[in-house]
């Protein structure tokens, strides 16, 4: 079987996902990101999608899909499908299984970076391994590890940035040292962070409702996407929390652009003092204020560094890899330090 990957958006820098799996009898297209800045331009639509595989419920890899017609199948987790628009033909999968899609074997694990994130592994020739957002070292979202693949579609957000989750603990704590609002995934490290804090002892902190309603689903049930044993410690965290106040050391709140919801509403109040900190991807405007010193960054990883990324090349074994959604200014450089082809199309 021939296939040909076209990548439609998230190559060279931090873009919406959008990649299209071309086969003799298929076109499937992988995540059908939204645009992280307003002015942004969007990718080509494709046409004659027979599906469409979304990795997880971050709007850079499904907001785009309004952009499609309601017709073509979506496969995704369902609390993924929960973030997706009615009247979509959505087809529920397991976070870690496998499925039939025409004439390819896809399977899917757990992606370690959102819950109900999956990874994707498509049995084409020698095999093919498309990440979406991954991360080996979350404390809440395990990460399964994939089978070999020679190709490899792999999240590199941070480029051959190497400093471990545990390092960037020491440095968010000192952030904690004054009053801190910290918008957040609901979906992604929200839940993770407030944990952290609740096993460092720390539970003067507040989560705003739309980020407490996806705690308690957690502690309620595991789809596949959380460490095993750890829903007696979101059991506690949902016992210990106190009711929202806007007055708590630590405020996570459900707006990772902090521009609307709670954390929009907060900000823009008089006698809110707390010092917003954000801790992934800034947009222009925040990014703008942070240069200005306005606002506060510290990383939580919830991507890969280079030593994950090493590892799994290791796992994979992988004969080509692209990395995506970051800057590629040294290909000889990510060669070396990966140990693989690198492919970058122009």
């Amino acid at each position: 079987m021939s296939f040909r990957i076209e990548i439609l958006s998230g190559l060279h820098h931090k873009a919406p996902a959008a990649i299209l799996l071309t086969t003799p009898t298929q076109r499937i297209l992988l995540d059908a990101g939204g645009a992280l800045e307003p002015e942004s331009e969007e990718w080509p639509v494709p046409d004659n999608i027979d599906a469409v595989l979304l990795s997880h419920d971050h709007v850079d890899h499904i907001a785009g899909l309004s952009r499609l017609p309601r017709h073509i199948p979506v496969y995704c987790s369902a609390v993924t499908a929960r973030a997706l628009p009615a009247g979509r033909n959505v087809q529920i999968i397991a976070v870690r299984d496998q499925f039939r899609l025409g004439d390819i074997t896809v399977t899917t694990g757990s992606c370690g970076h959102a819950w109900g994130g999956v990874w994707f592994h498509l049995d084409v020739p020698g095999g093919l391994f498309y990440s979406g957002d991954i991360s080996l070292e979350s404390a809440l979202f395990r990460f399964d590890p994939p089978p070999r693949a020679d190709i490899a579609l792999i999240d590199a957000s941070y480029g051959l940035y190497e400093v471990s989750q545990r390092q960037q603990w020491a440095a968010f704590s000192a952030h904690l040292r004054q009053p801190t609002l910290c918008p957040v995934p609901p979906s992604g490290r929200a839940v993770e962070i407030a944990l952290c804090q609740m096993l460092a002892g720390n539970v003067r902190m507040a989560m705003d409702d739309d980020c407490r309603v996806v705690l308690e689903a957690m502690a309620e049930a595991n789809d596949g996407s959380l460490h095993a044993a750890i829903q007696p410690a979101l059991r506690s965290l949902c016992q210990q929390l106190p009711p929202f106040t806007p007055d708590a050391l630590l405020v996570l709140a459900a707006d990772p652009d902090g521009q609307s919801g709670v954390a929009g509403a907060l900000r823009a109040r008089s006698d809110f003092h707390h010092r917003t900190l954000f801790t992934g991807h800034m947009n222009q405007l925040a990014r703008q204020q942070w240069q200005a010193g306005e606002v506060d960054f510290c990383r939580w990883n919830v991507h890969p560094t280079r030593q994950c990324l090493q590892r799994l090349v290791l796992m994979l074994g992988c004969k080509a890899l692209t990395p995506l959604f970051t800057p590629i200014d040294d290909v000889a450089r990510w060669q070396q330090e990966l140990g693989c082809a690198i492919v970058c199309p122009s």
